[in-house]
């Protein structure tokens, strides 16, 4: 890639012109406020810069024309155009330029224009969840970023089809990407839309001033008091999607005269009930932000919010069940108690983030931005437990009538037609529970590891736990800038970070009962009799346990990350060239704080530590044919640690790590044309990325059911960790965006995404069971080369009219197709083991081994809205009405179940879930602004 980039660059050195140069300054300010405006994009048809933190721009020009055409860019902002005649060649000062707010779709943020696709199925919700609030955040003016972002948005639709862990995210100055699996908690300022719309977006490989970023880009969200717009806003939301109702309201004083700035904001979200049934929505959050400018030179910023939020949680299902109740909704997390709708997945979330900033400017052009933060508080999700009791959900396969045909039972049919008349019989029956506790009565003997102490009671057979993976986080990060000269530009970073992770499981309900036990039921059944291993906590054997205790598993992970990196920018009339690298070292380890029955001597305190030193390089070149033609090639190369959520084999219970833990590698490239006029803008990408090395660690129960009939290697488990190393993949295609300008007020844009997203190799498995220290398989081969990477459409397209009226009134209108949407593979069915014995290319081993692909999709998506003056007061009215067609067979996405029959080798008794998009939804929010 070096030498391309140096051979490149030899060959565009002798068209770099020498013409003569003419200095343009000026200061662009609010129209309203005469505020000075920061990052507004001033661009000619020669080159291009963006505005200080006074508003302030200059621009060198060498001329060749008597005529410029400067065009002054800012999102919430009417772009305006400046005509400059040039007469000599003295230094043009343009003055004061004003821009006037916009009253169009930037009025709102993305959480208004799409709906919220909710995916809540344990471990898999908060991965979803983050991978598309990560798109939300990703929009800027470039038009295929913003289609992907709002349009695509609802089917899951993942840039390049990039998880979000390789796009860098920072807060004032700070990353926030999490440390334990390197996504981004997107809910810890949820609802706080008026104070986070200033943010810089900078996707793909190209040069990043703030960070060095991942293969997916970096985003910058700037909150401080001085950069908010002077106002006091109020607002109102409805909608009949995950929540219905929404109050906000924010105060921000802007810079004033004696050098202090303030800013407050706070929301509510709520829903008794969402969009699917048995869900609800309680969200609050606030904000607050103080800004001091010391002088010229200094200026300090603390800043301090959160979000509390609760939400009653949905999940994927089978078909069988969605068929059963006619609905593609339907949700098995809930049920009538007392005639009331309770869910047993709460989710609970409250992480609070104090970030301090201190910005000096020295030295001319040359700044150093400091920020340091600090998070921590609750995160977790209920569920129901149970001890020598029936699996109380309604979805437990050996209920369902598909079961009941499999071993031949006379009630399959009775069955699925009283499911058919009482849709009671699908929900969680907490009447019964609570009665089976009640009259539970049972004998604990030597409780709490007293010997002879006997504790009898209301057993509990079942109880709601709260699975929490609370953390405390320390991030401290420098940022250096200095303008050399009008050809160079230098960046750099220091950073560091702390992490300290708190998972462990908390009795919140006993449901009418009186206590539970600390035991293992699956290693109880396992080892009958042996009064040692069933222990989770050796310290206190039998502990008898009551509401609000810990039990269980309870872990922390440590993690610990150390940063560095320099970008050179080099800035010519006709070519731009940058490189870029970074250092960064890692160390995690696990620290148990209680001993395990089953792993007595490697599940208490802290596990060896795991370090890696990791680099990255970066390096592009941009040939400017004019202001309106680029041509860009950019290529990267880097190194990246193991998180640690997926470097243990079962870290409940032991300290053991991955065997062979190693760095995931990463190339990436990306070849492209933009074209950019006041008429059309157009862009065209060609990327490519490989991924090797990778790990995933997936857990899940199998009951009693084989995982593999080899003699050899026979294994009967319960709760099953597998871990998967070696996993390399392969993301190449194209995106395409176009947007035209018919006139003033009607313009068109299309885009098209097209990729082709695969496993590229057969990894190695791991294979143990947390409740038997005796069961291990290790380097099982998986045979995942060449299948699809799931969770996102592998081909999008849209069209788009978008109208501005005179009078403040806009209308936009979306046509959007999806297709290769890939559900999820079972690694455990692309084995030998799992198609042993099953003749090759038949019907039996094309269901086992075939990766299932959802049909493709059309959707049509609406949004307008329309502003109001009085004075100084402004009224905005916007609806968004999505998926007008009311489109509810979409499936955006998938997974086979992990469990697998061995004996029987028939897929279809552990069928795939399936997410579906919402049907039609919509969004009216109505704003005042003083």
């Amino acid at each position: 890639m070096n030498r391309f980039l140096y051979l490149s660059l030899l060959l565009l050195l002798p068209w770099l012109g020498h013409g003569q140069i003419l200095l343009f300054q000026g200061k662009v300010v609010d129209e309203r406020t005469n505020a000075p405006l920061q990052g507004v994009e001033v661009r000619t048809e020669l080159d291009a810069t963006t505005t200080d933190a006074q508003g302030e721009f200059e621009l060198e020009l060498a001329m060749d024309v008597r005529q410029v055409t400067f065009e002054f860019f800012l999102e919430g902002y009417e772009t305006t155009l400046l005509e400059v005649e040039v007469t000599d060649l003295d230094v043009k000062d343009l003055g004061t330029i004003s821009l006037a707010t916009m009253s169009a779709t930037t009025q709102l943020g993305a959480e208004e224009l799409i709906p919220t696709v909710v995916l809540d199925d344990n471990d898999l919700d908060d991965d979803a969840v983050s991978q598309d609030i990560s798109g939300l955040l990703t929009a800027s003016r470039d038009v295929f970023v913003s289609a992907a972002a709002f349009t695509f948005g609802p089917a899951r639709f993942r840039i390049r089809g990039y998880d979000s862990e390789n796009t860098t995210v920072l807060m004032n100055g700070v990353p926030v990407n999490d440390l334990e699996n390197g996504r981004v908690f997107w809910g810890a300022w949820g609802g706080l839309n008026d104070v986070t719309r200033l943010r810089q977006t900078d996707f793909g490989l190209g040069p990043i001033e703030y960070a060095f970023g991942g293969i997916g880009g970096a985003t910058f969200i700037d909150t401080r008091a001085s950069v908010q717009r002077k106002q006091l806003r109020a607002s109102y939301s409805s909608s009949n999607r995950t929540y219905r109702n929404r109050l906000m309201l924010t105060y921000s004083t802007g810079q004033l005269e004696n050098g202090w700035a303030f800013s407050l904001s706070g929301s509510h979200r709520w829903a008794q009930e969402g969009y699917i049934e048995g869900t609800f929505y309680d969200a609050w959050s606030y904000f607050a932000s103080i800004d001091k400018k010391l002088n010229e030179q200094h200026q300090l910023n603390l800043t301090a919010f959160g979000a509390p939020t609760k939400r009653g949680r949905s999940t994927a299902s089978v078909a069988e069940l969605y068929e059963l109740n006619d609905d593609p909704y339907y949700n098995p997390f809930w049920g009538y108690q007392a005639g009331e709708k309770r869910n047993s997945r709460v989710g609970n979330t409250h992480q609070p983030v104090f970030i301090l900033r201190h910005d000096w400017s020295f030295g001319g052009d040359a700044t150093l931005t400091t920020a340091a933060s600090f998070q921590f508080g609750r995160n977790g999700s209920t569920a129901l437990n149970w001890y020598n009791a029936p699996d109380p959900r309604p979805t437990y396969y050996r209920y369902l009538p598909s079961w009941l045909d499999v071993v031949e039972s006379p009630l399959a049919d009775y069955v699925a037609q009283r499911l058919m008349e009482d849709d009671d019989l699908d929900q969680i029956d907490w009447d019964f529970m609570y009665y089976a506790n009640q009259v539970s009565n049972e004998t604990v003997e030597n409780a709490d590891g007293i010997d002879g102490n006997t504790v009898t009671g209301r057993f509990s057979r079942y109880v709601v736990e709260d699975r929490r993976f609370d953390s405390k986080e320390f991030n401290l990060n420098t940022n250096y800038q200095n303008v050399i000269n009008e050809h160079l530009t230098v960046q750099a970073g220091l950073g560091y970070q702390y992490y300290r992770g708190d998972y462990f499981k908390e009795l919140v309900d006993l449901l009418g009962g009186e206590f539970f036990v600390d035991i293992d039921p699956f290693a109880e059944r396992d080892f009958p009799g042996d009064e040692e291993i069933i222990q989770n906590n050796l310290a206190i054997p039998n502990r008898i346990l009551h509401e609000g205790d810990r039990y269980g598993y309870d872990y922390n992970p440590n993690i610990r990350k150390t940063y560095g990196w320099l970008q050179g920018n080099f800035n010519y009339r006709s070519v731009d060239f940058f490189l870029a690298g970074e250092l960064s070292g890692t160390n995690f380890w696990r620290t148990g704080d209680v001993a395990n029955g089953r792993f007595p001597d490697n599940s208490f305190g802290n596990s060896e530590k795991q370090s890696f030193f990791n680099y990255g390089l970066k390096a592009g070149v941009t040939y400017k044919f004019d202001n309106r033609n680029y041509l860009y090639f950019n290529g990267a190369y880097l190194t990246r640690a193991p998180y640690f959520r997926n470097s243990y084999l079962s870290p409940r219970v032991r300290n053991d790590a991955v065997d062979g833990l190693t760095d995931e590698k990463i190339l990436s490239g990306e070849f492209g044309y933009t074209y950019r006029s006041p008429v059309l803008k157009a862009r065209a990408t060609a990327y490519y990325a490989r991924f090797e090395d990778g790990v995933r660690s997936l857990s899940f129960f199998t009951g009693e059911e084989v995982i593999d009939p080899i003699e050899a290697d026979t294994l009967n488990l319960s709760f099953v960790n597998y871990a998967l190393s070696g996993i390399d993949k392969e993301h190449i295609g194209i995106e395409i965006a176009l947007d035209y300008k018919v006139n003033s007020a009607l313009s068109l844009n299309a885009v098209a995404a097209i990729g082709q997203y695969i496993f590229d190799s057969r990894p190695t498995a791991d294979i143990v069971n947390d409740n038997n220290p005796n069961d291990f398989l290790n380097d099982r081969t998986i045979y995942l080369k060449n299948f699809y990477i799931a969770g996102t459409p592998q081909s999008a397209y849209t069209f788009g009219i978008n109208y501005s009226g005179k009078k403040f009134w806009f209308a936009n209108l979306n046509v959007s197709y999806f297709d290769n949407v890939y559900i999820d593979v079972n690694p455990n069915r692309r084995t030998e083991p799992a198609v042993d014995e099953v003749f090759p290319g038949g019907e039996q081993w094309e269901s086992i081994l075939l990766q299932e692909k959802a049909d493709p999709a059309l959707t049509v998506d609406f949004f307008g809205g329309k502003s109001f003056r009085f004075g100084d007061t402004f009224l905005y009215l916007n609806v968004g009405v999505s998926n007008i067609l009311d489109n509810k067979k979409f499936i955006t996405g998938g997974f086979e179940q992990l469990r697998y029959d061995f004996e029987a080798r028939d897929p279809s008794i552990f069928p795939s879930r399936y997410f579906y998009l919402f049907g039609r939804t919509y969004f009216l929010n109505l704003s005042v602004r003083l």
